[in-house]
């Protein structure tokens, strides 16, 4: 059990700490966070299925969409009618001058306080965000109140009991200390939804290949592709980083070092 003293400690460090701050990642952020062919098949996959089809066109908002990785194949690919809205203009900057990137709507938006209307959207899609956010269940009611009747939300996200155990979190103590006050289990996600008022919420978790070799999980701890890496200080970083380039030189074909997992919850208003 987790000693209630440590986490309040532990809480008052992350305030200190702050939140990553995206106006220094956007520039390196698609170059660390690159998704493979494999993966965004797979994904868009999910997406489609779980919406169906509909009499009209779908309407989705992309809540804290970053550079656009998904918003723009959900619009070009899916054919969906698509908003991309994020708190940083700097990553909305890097998301408009992608090919494709005209056909989606780019928003400055806060999540915990959306300018939408009420039931503006058929799906909202979340991914990596609630983590980053100071109340995760006010986004998730904000969610549910841009949606219209049977609108879908999806969340991807590494869950803690999914990261406990990942290359990362493995080699960077400091990293798994401020993510096991920070980033929700499955539970607490669907407990989130259910409170908003989400009907029919389940979770799915997906491993995927995320690195196809040892050397590219390495470059993308190197570039700090994960938030979290942003607020431990350099000097752990530098030692973490050392012990996992000492990893895989001792065992450079271990798939271990290649996968990853993300879970999926889905609700329905």
């Amino acid at each position: 059990m987790r000693n209630p003293k440590h986490l309040t400690l532990l809480v008052k460090f992350f305030d200190y700490m702050g939140k990553a701050n995206y106006k220094k990642i956007a520039d390196t952020y698609d170059i660390a966070r690159t998704i493979s062919k494999q993966n965004l098949e797979l994904w868009l996959k999910l997406i489609s299925e779980k919406i169906g089809s509909r009499r009209r066109k779908v309407e989705l908002l992309d809540l804290g969409c970053g550079t656009g990785r998904f918003s723009i194949p959900m619009a070009t690919r899916l054919g969906y009618s698509v908003t991309g809205a994020d708190k940083s203009e700097e990553m909305l900057r890097e998301a408009r001058k992608k090919a494709g990137a005209a056909q989606v709507r780019w928003d400055v938006q806060d999540a915990m306080s959306l300018t939408y209307p009420e039931e503006s959207f058929d799906a909202v899609f979340m991914s990596h965000l609630l983590h980053n956010v100071d109340e995760p269940l006010k986004v998730v009611k904000e969610c549910y109140r841009v949606l219209r009747p049977r609108g879908i939300l999806f969340n991807r996200y590494g869950a803690i009991e999914d990261i406990r155990e990942d290359p990362v979190h493995k080699f960077f103590p400091g990293a798994i200390e401020l993510d096991e006050v920070r980033t929700p289990t499955v539970k607490q996600v669907e407990k989130w939804f259910r409170t908003a008022g989400f009907r029919n919420v389940s979770s799915e978790t997906i491993v995927q290949q995320s690195c196809r070799s040892a050397e590219e999980r390495l470059r993308k701890v190197e570039l700090k592709y994960i938030s979290v890496l942003h607020l431990i200080n350099q000097s752990a970083f530098e030692q973490g980083l050392e012990a996992l380039r000492k990893y895989i030189s001792n065992n450079p074909k271990d798939t271990w070092l290649l996968i990853d997992k993300v879970t999926l919850t889905t609700g329905e208003k």
